[in-house]
C-alpha cells in the first residue's frame, strides 16, 4: 500500500506535529496521540441506538443545502455543523494552529475561540465556533426562538461587540461567528452527518443496488461503487479511508510506520470523504487504536463507539467503532467516512450484523 494512495489515522497527529510545527511562521499546539487514539473526553454523543436512523428524510436535504457556496467546506462537531471558506483553519482540542497568512479565518470545533498567548500569533479577524451548550435552562424551549435556521430553532445570546452568538438546544451546542462573513457562516447551521447516522427512528433500508460483504466475522452492505481493496497490514496516512473505496485489512503484521506528506489543517483539507475501512486480524486493535467506552447491543451485535466520536478537528470526518459478540472482546473495527448528508453512512452503519456460525 503506497503512502501516496492511501489515507490513515495512525500517524496523522505525529507527522503533523513534526512537520507543521517546523514550518516558518507556523505554530501548532497539542497534536498528540498514537495510532488513531486521543485521550478520552466528555461527549454529548450517545451510544448507538438499537434503531439508529435519521429522524426525517427532510433533514438530509437541509444538510446538502446549507453548504455556504462554492469553495466552502463543512466542519462538524457532535450533532451540529457549520460551513466556512475552505481556506479557514480548523481548530480543535488536539490541534491549534496559526500563522498561515492565506487562511483568512478560523473555526473552533469543541473549544473556545481563543489561542494561548505563548503561540506567538493572533486570532484572525474572521472566525466561527461550535462549542458545547452547557446547562440549558428548562424554560428556553418555552420561549419563541430568535430565528429558525434550516429547520433548527436558535436563540440569540449576549456576545462581544462585532460577534453573533446563538444557543441551539436541539443540537446541544452554542454557535457563534465574527467578521464580515459571520451571518453567512451561521446561515449554514445544520445537523452533522454523525447526527443522521446515530439518530433514533426506523432502521434504514439498504438500497437494492448495494453489495453485501463478509469480513472478520461481520456482514455489512456498501454501495456497489465502493470497490474493494485488500491488505494484510495497516500502512497508511491521514483518515484511514481510501475515498469511495472499501478497504479490507487483515492485520497479520504490526502496523507499518511510513513517511506522510504534511498538510495545512484547513476546512477543505479536512473535509470528510465517503468510504469504509474494516480491520481485523491479530494486530487489528493495536493498528486502529482508540478507547471504546460507549457500547450498545442491537440485533445481537455489540457496537462500541470510539472516544473521539463527534469531536472536532481531524477526527470529525470519520466514525470509528468496534464490533463483537456480547461479552466478547472486539476483533473487528470499522472506520466509516461521514460525508454529505450522512444518509449512505446511516445505511452502512445499520447494516452491520454478525455472520451466523
Amino acid at each position: 500500500m503506497s503512502w501516496r494512495d492511501r489515507d490513515s489515522l495512525r500517524s496523522r497527529h505525529a507527522w503533523r506535529a513534526a512537520v507543521i510545527a517546523a514550518a516558518a511562521a507556523v505554530v501548532t499546539l497539542g497534536l498528540i496521540g498514537s495510532a488513531l487514539a486521543t485521550p478520552a473526553a466528555p461527549s454529548a454523543t450517545a451510544a448507538p441506538s438499537a434503531t439508529a436512523a435519521p429522524s426525517a428524510a427532510a433533514g438530509f436535504s437541509r444538510l446538502t443545502a446549507a453548504s455556504g457556496g462554492k469553495g466552502w467546506a463543512p466542519v462538524p462537531y457532535q450533532r451540529a455543523q457549520l460551513s466556512v471558506p475552505g481556506s479557514w483553519l480548523v481548530e480543535g482540542a488536539q490541534q491549534l494552529s496559526c500563522g498561515f497568512s492565506q487562511s483568512g479565518g478560523m473555526i473552533f470545533a469543541g473549544v473556545r475561540p481563543e489561542l494561548p498567548k505563548d503561540l506567538g500569533c493572533r486570532l484572525t479577524a474572521s472566525r466561527a465556533w461550535i462549542v458545547p451548550a452547557g446547562r440549558i435552562g428548562s424554560g428556553v424551549r418555552h420561549r419563541r426562538p430568535t430565528a429558525v435556521i434550516n429547520g433548527i430553532p436558535v436563540y440569540r445570546l449576549h456576545s462581544a461587540h462585532g460577534s453573533v452568538l446563538y444557543l441551539v438546544p436541539d443540537l446541544g451546542v452554542r454557535v457563534g461567528a465574527r467578521g464580515p462573513t459571520a451571518r453567512r457562516v451561521l446561515a449554514t447551521l445544520t445537523r452533522s452527518p454523525l447526527s443522521a447516522v446515530l439518530s433514533h427512528g426506523t432502521a434504514s433500508q439498504v438500497p437494492a443496488s448495494w453489495i453485501w460483504r463478509q469480513f472478520g466475522g461481520v456482514r455489512f452492505a456498501t454501495p456497489r461503487s465502493w470497490g474493494p481493496l485488500r491488505e494484510t497490514q495497516w500502512a497508511t496516512c491521514g483518515t484511514g479511508l481510501v475515498p469511495r473505496t472499501l478497504l479490507l485489512i487483515d492485520a497479520k503484521k504490526p502496523a507499518l510506520a511510513i513517511p506522510c506528506p504534511a498538510e495545512i489543517p484547513s476546512a477543505a483539507a479536512e473535509r470528510a470523504q465517503p468510504g469504509l475501512t474494516v480491520v481485523t486480524g491479530k494486530y487489528a486493535a493495536s493498528s486502529v487504536g482508540q478507547n471504546y467506552a460507549r457500547c450498545d447491543v442491537r440485533h445481537g451485535v455489540r457496537i462500541c463507539l470510539s472516544s473521539v466520536t463527534g469531536q472536532g478537528g481531524a477526527d470529525s470526518g470519520v466514525l470509528v467503532f468496534s464490533v463483537s459478540r456480547p461479552h466478547r472482546h472486539a476483533a473487528t473495527f470499522f472506520l466509516l467516512g461521514l460525508s454529505g448528508s450522512g444518509a449512505a453512512e446511516r445505511a452502512v452503519f445499520g447494516s452491520v450484523r454478525l455472520v451466523r456460525t
